[in-house]
């Protein structure tokens, strides 16, 4: 009898908390929580698809409970801004996981910083330095390139005897160019060449990004709800291995190119050579400035992804849009 009123009682103890939290503050409307793993299993794959059907029903502004976690979702531009401009300094401190503080050294990146002077000093070169008009202007024929080289090789593939006439996938060619576009923009390096060649830095780098996925999905779960994390054990070791192997991989390309700095005298426009000669005037540590370069890398792949994804359902939805771009 004992052993079932526990359970029973540690039930009613979670719905009364739960009850209590929502009576406590007035919270957004949002799809209904259901208990331990509040909407987990009610987010599907594409997230953000899932938000855009939620804002329909409930407004632009919902609540999404990730296990014990409250998530408050914004849908339109004018809470977007409200949220990362007029209130970014009550809005900008980040939820840290424990994977993504090990990922970034306890926020000494820009995505997981803490709203403070780190995230004030590494905003200010980000939004002065990094990402003006001018140096993006000067990067865009990096971009321009890497897109060229993806027409060729899709000409190439549909021109062969054997392919003509047969569909053709363009997944591999869109993750390439998204692929060679990021790395040499953070990087100055192309890994991949137009055959699809990848050298042994590419495949290090590839294993790294392969390997962070694996570790932080390992915990998924455990992170949204407290009470899950005594039986899912961070694993130390396997996060100071992947640490250390991100880092040795950016130190040899940074040290690449302050030997090629050195050599020439010159500084290039992509964002390693701009953060090593920023690096003494903002007095940033290694561990930021590699940060930096995997927070460039991680944003840009998937704003890739999702703009390049948009940008195709949106021509194939408008046939005139298709029209009026082979126009021009």
């Amino acid at each position: 009898m004992t052993l079932l009123l526990l359970p029973i009682s540690f039930t009613l103890i979670l719905l009364l908390y739960t009850f209590y939290q929502r009576l406590r503050f007035k919270l957004p409307p949002g799809p209904r929580p259901w208990p331990i793993v509040g909407n987990l299993y009610d987010v599907k794959p594409v997230r953000f698809r899932c938000y855009a059907d939620w804002a329909h029903q409930y407004g632009p502004i919902i609540s999404v409970w990730f296990g014990s976690i409250l998530n408050v979702v914004v849908s339109n531009s004018e809470l977007a801004k409200e949220v990362l401009k007029e209130k970014d300094q009550h809005l900008a401190d980040r939820h840290r996981s424990r994977s993504a503080a090990k990922f970034s050294r306890d926020g000494q990146d820009l995505i997981w910083a803490d709203y403070g002077p780190h995230y004030v000093k590494v905003r200010k070169v980000c939004t002065l330095e990094l990402f003006t008009p001018k140096r993006l202007e000067a990067l865009r024929p990096i971009r321009e390139d890497e897109v060229s080289a993806m027409e060729e090789s899709i000409f190439n593939h549909c021109t062969h005897p054997d392919k003509i006439g047969k569909s053709l996938g363009m997944r591999s060619y869109l993750g390439a160019v998204a692929f060679n576009n990021i790395t040499r923009l953070a990087f100055g390096k192309r890994f991949m060449n137009n055959d699809g060649v990848i050298d042994e830095q590419g495949k290090e780098f590839k294993a790294i990004v392969s390997n962070g996925l694996k570790l932080g999905a390992s915990l998924a779960m455990a992170e949204h709800i407290p009470w899950l994390r005594w039986f899912f054990r961070l694993e130390e070791e396997a996060f100071a291995k992947h640490g250390e192997r991100r880092d040795r991989l950016t130190g040899a390309i940074m040290e690449e190119h302050t030997a090629a700095r050195l050599k020439t005298g010159g500084t290039k426009q992509h964002f390693v050579d701009a953060l090593l000669t920023l690096q003494k005037q903002y007095d940033l540590s290694d561990d930021t400035v590699i940060g930096l370069l995997w927070d460039m890398i991680t944003a840009g792949m998937d704003t890739t992804a999702i703009s390049v994804e948009w940008a195709m359902a949106e021509l194939i939805k408008n046939p005139r849009c298709n029209k009026k771009l082979k126009r021009s």
